[in-house]
């Protein structure tokens, strides 16, 4: 009898303590751990000042990078500009790349509000010619490739605004009969364009040019199509009225990418001190160059980036989001990420903020992480939260007339911000844009895997693990009908390049990962799961236990009986 009740009370002992264990280990693991981590990803995810004045770890990290960052350029070949000038072919391009280009980041004049809210900094990037990375032949300071000409483009666009000036004014018009013929006045369209052939034929000028890679991407081209051309015909036309009332156009040089080495604006950031899940948030940014039309209105881009978004074109509060700046500059995303977050980020190539959406679960270098890219959603011109990016078409494309509302689906127009220029931004090859767009250029094939925009991100932590930024940088072309030899040409986007901007964590940062997160996650996980399993098997052996005295006893009951 004095035996049942000691088993019986070293059952319900360990019960007890099995319970105990069982019940931490659970807690610790779904709780309290959890809450713990987070709260030291939180601290941890502030930009800031320590004591002594140095910049806090995250901040120190952020603005002196070690991850590897590099740019490939893939240029675009045009074999056929007399087949399309002529007979209105389609584009064949061949592409020739890439030409990669490692990234130095610079974040400087990095200072804090008083409160410690917000940052300011400025960042300057850096492009150094990697050989190793790019084609075996490539050498962009040799190579040449044959595109359309945006000075030329421009040219035609300042002629054009010049002979409407000139034909809007009425007293123009009155000077110019009172000291010429009055049919040399009115035909002016035909004189120009005998000048313009005239002046193309003499100085072998055309919607084409031939340049170097580096000229194109980097160091810039001039061609003498404004001197020889744009200030030919204004000198036409301020003689028919006897004064320069029409300004001489200063030659442009042309180059896609102009800020290398540059840090062309400064930076107003969230520090995240009063949330940490704002860190980094941009509030608004100041041309360093004091450019005009440049630095944006607080939070709102500058409004002649997107002039349409303040018009009748939105209803309600559809407008606002394309002025409006939201999100990090992709440097960084917040803590604790869910699958159906949409992650804001301004992006700057492009002169918007956009959304990111999350697509698929990956492994990098053993990490796991959440893949967000960049939706089609955000190209679509139908969305009424993009009426605000639509820009009309100042001649007819696409099968589209003259003066639509948008440009098909797929194609950004970011001439607002790129000085008056015809550029149009859309993802590689044209991947998910308008089938009228994808066809305009027969021998891209368009695929997932190379031209779209993804971001693989830890999702505790916000970290950028590995990214890949693909864009298409492409140049509006209109045909021209009062010049007989371009009257055929196809009006429609045509590629210059095609860019990938990648990054690849460093040994660092994933080091600094597993030693303050999963190492620690690992032995907590184990010691918890551990408790779990030593308690469950507690609590199973006092229930066994007490199987077993019961039926002890009642066999010894009997036996009594």
């Amino acid at each position: 009898m004095k035996n049942a009740k000691c088993w019986t009370t070293v059952a319900i002992i360990l019960f007890i303590l099995g319970a105990l264990l069982l019940a931490a280990g659970l807690v610790v693991q779904l709780s309290v751990f959890p809450n713990v981590v987070k709260k030291g990803i939180d601290k941890g995810k502030v930009l800031g000042l320590n004591s002594d004045g140095s910049f806090n770890s995250f901040t120190n990290s952020w603005a002196n990078p070690q991850y590897i960052s590099t740019m490939q350029y893939w240029t675009m070949d045009y074999k056929n500009p007399i087949g399309m000038l002529n007979r209105a072919l389609y584009p064949d391009v061949l592409e020739k790349g890439p030409y990669s280009y490692t990234e130095k980041m610079l974040s400087d004049n990095i200072n804090f509000s008083d409160d410690g809210k917000r940052m300011n900094f400025t960042q300057k990037t850096t492009y150094f010619f990697n050989a190793a990375k790019s084609c075996p032949t490539c050498n962009p300071y040799v190579d040449t490739v044959t595109v359309p000409d945006i000075s030329f483009i421009l040219a035609m666009n300042a002629i054009e605004q010049a002979v409407e000036k000139f034909l809007a004014t009425p007293l123009l018009g009155t000077i110019c009969k009172k000291l010429h013929k009055e049919e040399l006045c009115g035909n002016i369209a035909t004189i120009i364009e005998r000048e313009l052939g005239t002046a193309m034929d003499l100085f072998g000028i055309g919607p084409f040019v031939t340049v170097t890679v580096d000229q194109l991407i980097f160091s810039g081209y001039n061609t003498p199509v404004v001197d020889k051309l744009v200030n030919r015909v204004i000198k036409i036309l301020n003689e028919m009225i006897g004064t320069d009332l029409i300004p001489q156009q200063p030659p442009v040089p042309v180059n896609l990418n102009s800020g290398n080495g540059t840090a062309d604006f400064q930076y107003t950031v969230l520090t995240g001190k009063t949330d940490p899940q704002l860190s980094g948030f941009i509030q608004s940014f100041i041309s360093t160059t004091n450019a005009t039309g440049m630095s944006s209105n607080g939070d709102m881009l500058p409004p002649n980036w997107w002039p349409k978004a303040n018009t009748g074109n939105c209803t309600g509060d559809n407008g606002i989001h394309a002025l409006k700046i939201f999100g990090t500059n992709a440097d960084f995303f917040k803590s604790h990420i869910q699958k159906t977050d949409k992650l804001p980020l301004y992006i700057d190539d492009v002169c918007r903020s956009s959304l990111l959406v999350y697509d698929r679960d990956v492994t990098v270098q053993g990490i796991k992480a959440y893949r967000f890219v960049l939706p089609a959603s955000e190209f679509d011109w139908t969305e009424p939260s993009n009426c605000g990016f639509c820009v009309p078409l100042a001649y007819g494309a696409y099968n589209l007339p003259k003066n639509s509302t948008c440009m098909p689906s797929g194609l950004l127009d970011i001439s607002g911000c790129s000085a008056g220029a015809p550029i149009m931004i859309s993802k590689a090859h044209f991947y998910q844009a308008h089938p009228l767009v994808q066809s305009f250029v027969p021998r891209f094939k368009p695929n997932y895997d190379d031209d779209e925009t993804t971001l693989d991100i830890e999702p505790n932590t916000g970290t950028v693990l590995n990214a890949n930024k693909r864009l298409q940088i492409n140049v509006f072309m209109n045909q021209m009908p009062h010049i007989a030899a371009y009257s055929v040409l196809r009006p429609g986007a045509y590629p210059l390049v095609r860019l990938n901007e990648s990054f690849v964590m460093d040994q660092g940062t994933k080091d600094q990962l597993n030693s303050q997160l999963f190492v620690p996650q690992k032995v907590i996980t184990i010691i918890c799961w551990t408790s779990v399993g030593v308690g469950g098997f507690l609590m199973a052996l006092s229930v066994i236990i007490l199987l077993i005295t019961f039926c002890v006893k009642r066999e010894t009951d009997k036996k009594e009986n």
